[in-house]
């Protein structure tokens, strides 16, 4: 008997020791990672259980440092900060932790007596799996990853003495000493001051519909209440629908792979009208084995203090505690067959001078320069000369890509020759923004990729990949429209993503040449809209493949 007691404590000893080990080896881990942070993540600090940065720059800074980082990374940080998270980032290391905290969450959630009389809170609150649902299914209106793990369970953050409030209604700015002014105004006026319940539709409505322009708005002069306006639906929904029948087909390095992602039926995108409260944000879901899913993304997300514009596939583990965690698969794969957006410069921008109509190709550090009108001809290339060692490092990030191609139009240019632009010239001057997107992605794939194949093999080279941006400068009309084309393929990992555009004060200047430089002047602050894609998301999981296909509304 005393040796089964010696064995037993030799055994819980040697676990305990175990134990032990493993939880310092993840301490030390931890600790690694918050001691590499840089730039100004170091000067983040919590006040009042906010997030706090001094400035905007500060924020943006961090904010870049975070959009794109490891799940491991952007967890150490905020578990190093102390905050409970909006929607948290879990891991395998943190998982305990954030449910601990969703615990403490919901116990004050249910001191919240706005909150306890929203319909469902009685029998959600007390269920924490419901609980931990509700809180994921907050990528429907903050889908950013790193952003929302930096607002509070309250949806707030502050930058120097304002915080900054997020709502089903839009985000309220308010002086840290002026709080309590915040917090009875949305009571007054039923605005929900949680983003775990909602606004009454009506209310919200009418709210937004007062204050529909893209600016702050001063709603108590004297106590320094702000508001800024989300993006409402027009009526009847938005999102989800099939593809132009001026759709390209995937292109995709395997024939058979190409016939798969084909054959994946488009997923309808749009499920709330939430999803499109800041920004542009299509999402689609393959969940298999219960236990796993594939979300494909793509996003035009715009948070006032900071925007990002790209595309991501990720795949997904439950773990024990019913929180979603990024778990590595056999090979994923992120396609975008065609996105498209633009530009609208036309309030800032006065025309110079007429020029001629001006084409370049941006490659490997050269600048080919030709007459547009050379480029569209089949074969026939004269006047055509190149800049060697031309970098493209001073560009906004929209235009660095394996080739970009540059159309900029004269500003006496007029659309006599619609087989020139595929009539894109004449439905932006028309304003209809469908038939725009329909003829750019016609221009891109019927005519730019076509030339420049064309072109590129007439030099002895091979035909160009997938990773290709065209921007048509419509200069009279002060609109610059994107079309981009992207493909990336990784193995042994668990997201592929691209970011095509972001920043919180970036924008860029067209000089009297048509050319477009970076600018940090506020009349540079122009940010992409009407974000239109065909785009597939698809992993590879012991032999399987799983994922979607997107093609959002009027695409």
């Amino acid at each position: 008997m005393k040796r089964k007691v010696l064995l037993l404590l030799t055994v819980v000893t040697l676990l305990a020791s175990c134990n032990d080990e493993l939880l310092t080896e993840s301490q030390a881990t931890q600790e690694k990672i918050t001691k590499n942070l840089s730039g100004k993540l170091a000067e983040a600090k919590v006040i009042n259980g906010r997030a706090y940065f001094p400035t905007k720059q500060a924020l943006q800074e961090a904010y870049d440092d975070l959009k794109e980082a490891e799940d491991e990374k952007i967890a150490a940080f905020i578990d190093g900060l102390g905050i409970t998270s909006l929607r948290p980032i879990v891991t395998e290391g943190n998982e305990e932790t954030v449910y601990n905290k969703t615990k403490e969450r919901l116990e004050a959630l249910k001191n919240n007596a706005r909150f306890m009389e929203s319909p469902d809170a009685a029998s959600h609150i007390g269920n924490i799996d419901l609980m931990i649902s509700d809180i994921d299914d907050l990528e429907e209106i903050i889908g950013d990853d790193a952003f929302s793990a930096l607002l509070n369970s309250d949806g707030e953050i502050q930058v120097g003495t304002d915080i900054y409030k997020y709502t089903d209604v839009g985000i309220f700015i308010i002086n840290e000493d002026k709080y309590e002014v915040l917090t009875n105004y949305l009571a007054e006026q039923k605005i929900a001051d949680n983003l775990l319940y909602t606004t009454d539709n009506e209310i919200r409505s009418n709210f937004v519909a007062e204050r529909p322009a893209p600016m702050v708005y001063s709603i108590y002069s004297d106590d320094g209440l702000g508001y800024y306006p989300v993006t409402m639906p027009p009526l009847g929904g938005g999102g989800g629908g099939g593809t132009s029948t001026n759709s390209p087909p995937v292109t995709d390095p395997n024939v058979q792979m190409s016939n798969f992602i084909n054959s994946l039926p488009n997923c309808d995108t749009y499920t709330t009208f939430l999803q499109s409260l800041f920004g542009d944000s299509d999402m689609c879901v393959d969940k298999y084995e219960s236990r796993r899913r594939v979300k494909s993304k793509a996003y035009n997300y715009n948070y006032y203090l900071v925007y990002n514009l790209g595309v991501k596939v990720k795949h997904q583990y439950r773990g024990w505690t019913g929180f979603w965690r990024k778990e590595n698969v056999d090979e994923i794969r992120l396609g975008v067959i065609s996105g498209t957006f633009y530009y609208d410069y036309s309030s800032y921008f006065n025309p110079a001078p007429s020029q001629n109509r001006i084409t370049s190709i941006y490659n490997n550090n050269n600048r080919t320069i030709f007459d547009a009108n050379t480029f569209w001809t089949p074969t026939y290339y004269p006047n055509v000369y190149t800049i060697s060692g031309y970098s493209t490092q001073g560009y906004p990030t929209i235009f660095k890509d394996d080739f970009y191609i540059e159309d900029i139009l004269p500003y006496n240019y007029t659309s006599s020759n619609p087989l020139l632009d595929q009539g894109l010239y004449a439905a932006l001057q028309a304003g209809n923004k469908q038939l725009s997107h329909e003829n750019l992605n016609k221009l891109f794939w019927n005519e730019t990729v076509k030339r420049l194949g064309n072109f590129w093999q007439s030099l002895g080279k091979p035909r160009p990949g997938n990773n290709i941006t065209f921007s048509y400068n419509a200069a009279p009309l002060g609109k610059l429209m994107v079309a981009k084309t992207f493909y990336d393929h990784k193995y042994g990992t668990d997201d592929v993503h691209k970011t095509f555009d972001w920043g919180f004060q970036i924008g860029f200047n067209i000089d009297s040449s048509g050319n477009v430089s970076p600018s940090a002047s506020p009349g540079a602050l122009k940010k992409p809209q009407e974000f239109k894609t065909l785009m597939y998301g698809i992993v590879k999981r012991n032999g399987q493949w799983h994922g979607s296909k997107i093609a959002t509304a009027n695409y």
